[in-house]
């Protein structure tokens, strides 16, 4: 078996056997290729851009003409600023694949390396990109509409695909996991299965859940990915630092938990945790966080509204222990809330690590 390990964009497009895996997708070839793209994830680039001109070259051979060569060749080179390249005619009435790959050898030296460049300084989307590595046949959905469109998964989770966004997944999960590519925004019930973890690729992110809702923004415009869970536990990685960690059936790396959210910057490239900017009660929808307090211990009513809304308060107990609340909550916000009881106690709080952090002096006994 040939070593690929350090084959060029043009290696690739010249073997036989890996333009038969993207003209005719065997089996046989198929099943390599993908365990070798998983072995070898840095040579990602290399193979969506050889797949791309193996694809065009084959689409495009009935009307490949020598003047069109030389046509095609002259753009390049202008378009390279390069002064001279030589080209020999070798193009007659010849088989497609002879006359392909004799297209090849001549736009080798110009074309691929121009396409390279261009593809470097001009990196194609990273939905289309995966959607080329994945090298199956997916379904893909895409919302061209201005409302909300309804997406059922093979395993019963349920997407809701925001407008001009796209989903493309497998006609059937693998057994391990459950893997899907987005461009665009959507939110995600996904049905709960803890031996097989549910993946959303979304630009330069993966989220990973083992079943819970959340909402991901990652349009290919945007210079934000924005993952904001609803209900349950989501991880979030990069996607290049992923790796093994999206099969493990636990989830680690940047875990959020109800109205936590991460915002990526896709200029600085990091991820930044926070709470979202109006917390909602993790409650069933026909509940309100609804509260009367009667003389209750701050303590408690710190306690119920981190209960009700899913977010982490952190106070001394000890230094809380003599103030109390009376108020009546009906439509009040978390953040009015919040505000209300700390004012009603003379204290202030803080947001640290998506965590409330209540600071106060105490209350006295008088």
């Amino acid at each position: 078996m040939k070593d690929y390990t350090n084959y060029t964009t043009s290696d690739l497009i010249l073997d036989d056997s890996f333009r038969r895996w993207v003209l005719k997708n065997p089996p046989d070839e198929s099943n390599f290729w993908k365990e070798w793209l998983t072995a070898n994830p840095g040579q990602s680039e290399n193979v969506a851009i050889a797949r791309q001109f193996v694809q065009n070259m084959h689409q495009a051979h009935e009307l490949l003409t020598e003047e069109e060569i030389q046509h095609e060749l002259s753009q390049l080179t202008k378009a390279r600023e390069v002064k001279e390249i030589a080209f020999t005619p070798v193009l007659n009435r010849i088989s497609w694949l002879k006359q392909a790959m004799a297209a090849v050898v001549v736009l080798g030296l110009a074309g691929i390396l121009y396409y390279t460049i261009q593809t470097k300084l001009n990196p194609p989307a990273a939905y289309e990109l995966r959607k080329s590595q994945w090298g199956e046949a997916l379904v893909e959905i895409e919302n061209e509409g201005t409302g909300q469109k309804t997406v059922d998964l093979p395993d019963g989770s349920q997407v809701t695909l925001f407008p001009k966004s796209r989903l493309s997944y497998p006609k059937a999960f693998a057994s391990a996991q459950r893997a899907v590519n987005l461009s665009g925004g959507a939110f995600f019930n996904v049905t709960k299965n803890p031996k097989r973890p549910f993946l959303v690729y979304a630009n330069e992110l993966v989220t990973k859940v083992l079943g819970t809702s959340f909402t991901i923004r990652a349009f290919d415009k945007d210079a934000k990915v924005e993952v904001i869970v609803k209900t349950g536990k989501v991880s979030v990685f990069s996607a290049k630092e992923a790796g093994a960690e999206t099969n493990a059936p636990v989830l680690s790396g940047l875990v959020l938990t109800p109205n936590q959210q991460v915002v990526f910057d896709r200029k600085e490239l990091n991820m930044k945790k926070s709470l979202v900017s109006l917390p909602e009660p993790i409650a069933p929808e026909t509940q309100k966080a609804a509260f009367t307090f009667t003389n209750t211990p701050v303590n408690e009513a710190f306690d119920k509204l981190s209960n009700a809304y899913g977010v982490t308060i952190v106070h001394d107990t000890s230094v809380l222990k003599n103030c109390e609340i009376s108020a009546e909550f009906t439509d009040e916000s978390f953040y009015e809330q919040l505000d209300l009881i700390c004012k009603a106690i003379d204290a202030r709080y803080g947001t640290v690590d998506a965590q409330i952090v209540i600071y106060s002096k105490g209350c006295s006994t008088n």
